[in-house]
């Protein structure tokens, strides 16, 4: 089961930590499968961030949905997640 911790780092600029996530194996994983979903453009909308985690979780050894894997919860995944772009400044 998930389990999160939340840290507060104290700066000059008023700015939180950030947040430690404990992941089991299988909630790792179905993460990167909806995480793999994710579209919309890296750097106008959110998709950056979490194409971030998805690399990040990758990197740490997180078993991906490429090359297909049998079982994986991203081969049981239909449909998509798309950010729109962050509002213009006025």
């Amino acid at each position: 089961m998930a389990t999160a911790e939340k840290t507060t780092v104290e700066r000059v600029v008023t700015e939180t930590g950030g947040f430690v996530l404990k992941l089991t194996v299988d909630e790792a994983e179905t993460l990167v499968a909806v995480l793999s979903q994710v579209g919309g453009d890296p750097t106008a909308s959110p998709r950056g961030v979490a194409e971030h985690v998805l690399e990040t979780l990758v990197e740490s050894g997180v078993r991906t949905y490429w090359p297909r894997v049998a079982g994986h919860p991203a081969n049981l995944a239909r449909g998509s997640v798309r950010f729109d772009d962050y509002p213009e400044e006025s």
